[in-house]
């Protein structure tokens, strides 16, 4: 996923300009011969080494299609400036990737191609293209994701005498926490200075139980405050600080210094996902790996979001949108994304291939990650704004400094 601050106001402002510049233009028409050579620009996410598998894999079945590949390598605003700047130039490449943060702008634009009912958007998980939707129609095809969940060192459970399997209710999941806090060891932590990554896979679940999504959210619809909808959700949350099952200390800690702790054999559960496994496996830790516990009225639920799906321009027609199909059916493969899982370390969410995970990770990716029960903040707007002004006043309210009233406020105030 890629983050760039103040991009969607640069964005909505090109779009304009480009679109206005490109009128009725279409792709160049195509020769009747079905032989002819097409070439399809593609500015990847990821840089070229990683990405090559994939493209010379599809290249080979598909002779007669050539991918022209660009990235942006370095960083994630690198990658929205060179898109941004493609649109401000009516340059948009056949084949690119868009994030949450501008996806509104894009799609609003008309920059991306609708994909709804398209045969290959098959198997696609409906929690990550709804990310992608707009107006009851869909412009990304997300076919991996990310998942960040509670990594337990289940000696210090047994030590403690707790059984392994993690509670799936909050106030069970307290109790439960006391007594691994009685046997001496510290419980849970995460890191304090990004969003909480226990909050929103429990607002997650509360929103899956109540029907709520990012095109109904009655918050971003101007219906409701973060005061209605929130609080009753954060109040439980607020348990964990009050309780003593995450520490004040959290305040201050780094990710890695969190981290840390778990490998150092100190801290019994922390916020964490697949990419500390190679780590914890080096330390020799004993682990598994947990949905977080559902507040009342919700589920349990994982945190999570799918990775920046691929999207194609809407100017494509013809022989042209006919060759960026092909690789988009090539894409949501069991082969494409195979050779995704290898050569970029993806974990497929599309029905149509199962990763092969780390066996502490099996049953959180098959019943929670696949099946789409994953959450994270998709804010249609002031996105910067909004994650500092909730990271702020939840360390304050880990603190004790504030309630979870005064911190729905605070963001009520932000959003206007």
């Amino acid at each position: 996923m890629f983050r760039k601050k103040g991009l969607a106001v640069v964005i909505a402002a090109s779009l304009a300009v480009s679109l206005g510049a490109c009128g009725g233009t279409k792709s160049a028409t195509p020769s009747q011969d079905d032989n002819e050579k097409v070439t399809l620009t593609y500015l990847s996410w990821w840089n070229e080494k990683i990405a090559r598998p994939l493209i010379d894999a599809f290249e080979k079945e598909n002779p007669n299609i050539k991918i022209d590949f660009n990235s942006a390598e370095g960083s994630a605003n690198g990658y929205a400036q060179l898109l941004t700047t493609r649109i401000a130039g009516n340059q948009i490449p056949d084949i690119y990737h868009m994030s949450t943060e501008v996806r509104t702008d894009i799609m609003k634009g008309g920059y991306a191609k609708d994909l709804t009912g398209k045969p290959f958007m098959e198997g696609i998980d409906p929690t990550g293209a709804a990310m992608y939707s707009l107006n009851g129609k869909t412009y990304g095809m997300p076919v991996s994701a990310w998942a960040g969940v509670i990594v337990y060192n289940k000696d210090l459970l047994k030590k403690a005498g707790v059984p392994e399997k993690i509670p799936e209710k909050l106030p069970e999941f307290i109790e439960y926490g006391k007594k691994i806090k009685a046997s001496g060891t510290a419980v849970y932590m995460e890191e304090s200075n990004v969003v909480s990554g226990s909050f929103l896979p429990m607002l997650g679940g509360y929103f899956a139980q109540h029907s709520i999504t990012d095109e109904n959210n009655p918050i971003y619809k101007g219906e409701k405050t973060f005061s209605e909808v929130w609080t009753p959700v954060l109040t439980q949350w607020q348990t964990l600080s009050t309780s003593g099952i995450m520490p004040k200390e959290v305040v201050g800690l780094s990710g890695d210094q969190v981290k840390q702790e778990f490998l150092q054999g100190k801290l019994a559960m922390y916020r964490s996902g697949a990419w500390d496994f190679p780590d914890i496996k080096k330390a020799g830790i004993n682990f598994g790996t947990a949905p977080y516990p559902a507040v009342e009225g919700g589920e349990p639920y994982i945190g999570g979001g799918p990775d920046s799906p691929f999207v194609m321009s809407s100017k494509l027609e013809g022989k042209k949108l006919q060759a960026a199909e092909k690789f988009f059916s090539f894409v949501n493969s069991d082969k494409g994304l195979s050779i995704m899982d290898e050569s970029l370390g993806t974990i497929s969410s599309s029905t149509k291939h199962k990763t092969k995970v780390d066996p502490e990770f099996e049953d959180v990716y098959v019943n929670y990650l696949q099946k789409g029960k994953y959450f994270w903040s998709n804010w249609p707007k002031k996105a910067a704004v909004m994650a500092k002004t909730m990271s702020d006043n939840f360390q304050e309210l880990i603190l004790g400094n504030t309630t979870p009233a005064k911190v729905t406020e605070a963001l009520d105030a932000k959003w206007k």
